[in-house]
């Protein structure tokens, strides 16, 4: 696919019906997961399991293939999110790993910042793993990325790792961190990808739309092309500095 603007990566990912059956004895669980993923894409339903008292849920493609299962437990990242730094990689904090991983290309519907920047940190982990590479994030609001700002320093200077950040009405970059300015698309998306480094397995990226104030639509994606797909967008809409 050809990415001209940010809401076709949304777009593209629309077309990938899914269906996800919450299986637990707990309806408020089955309710906050429909609120956050039923969208035009995603089917949320409730299958009440009695048998079942943690609970789990089953991801099924358009055609109502299984592609996996995942337990509830694994939830809490966007039920009830832990926000932690990237480099607190070997302390005491929840592996998310296996719930991104379960969710690829999973539409949401209803995220607030909280959760936004609890995924945001899968993409900037990864980034942070790899000490190289591309790391491309936006922030929207000059604000946000002042709120971000000690975090994506620290970033820029993990290892061979290039960081810059888009803002809706940049100013100039300050502490290292090259600031392209923008207008339009870039005050109504929330953005983070990573290249990997050159290496495919490693490519990621989150895009959400702030659709009414403070809550957001989007996903985030494993999927090489469309990773580079969006790394092109914004290398030719926007004056972006070589790395």
């Amino acid at each position: 696919m050809t990415v001209e603007t940010l809401g076709d990566t949304l777009a593209a990912v629309e077309r990938e019906r899914k269906r996800l059956e919450v299986y637990t004895t707990d309806s408020d669980v089955a309710a906050e997961l429909q609120r956050q993923f039923t969208t035009r894409n995603v089917t949320v339903e409730y299958r009440r399991a009695a048998a079942f008292e943690d609970g789990f849920v089953v991801i099924r493609d358009g055609d109502g293939e299984f592609r996996g299962a995942l337990g509830l437990e694994g939830f809490d990242a966007v039920l009830s999110p832990e926000i932690h730094p990237p480099w607190t990689l070997n302390e005491d904090v929840p592996d998310t790993r296996e719930l991104f991983d379960f969710l690829e290309n999973t539409l949401f519907a209803a995220y607030d910042r909280r959760r936004m920047l609890a995924a945001a940190r899968e993409i900037e982990e990864r980034a942070w793993r790899s000490a190289a590479g591309r790391l491309y994030a936006g922030f929207q609001r000059e604000a946000a990325f002042d709120d971000q700002r000690a975090v994506y320093g620290r970033l820029t200077a993990r290892g061979e790792l290039s960081v810059t950040a888009f803002v809706d009405g940049a100013r100039e970059s300050t502490d290292d961190i090259p600031l392209v300015a923008g207008s339009g698309e870039l005050g109504q998306f929330w953005l983070v990808a990573f290249d990997g480094a050159g290496d495919d397995y490693g490519k990621c990226a989150l895009v959400a739309e702030e659709r009414r104030p403070g809550r957001y639509y989007g996903f985030w994606t494993y999927d090489p092309e469309l990773v580079d797909e969006l790394f092109a967008h914004l290398e030719t809409s926007y004056d972006v500095p070589s790395a």
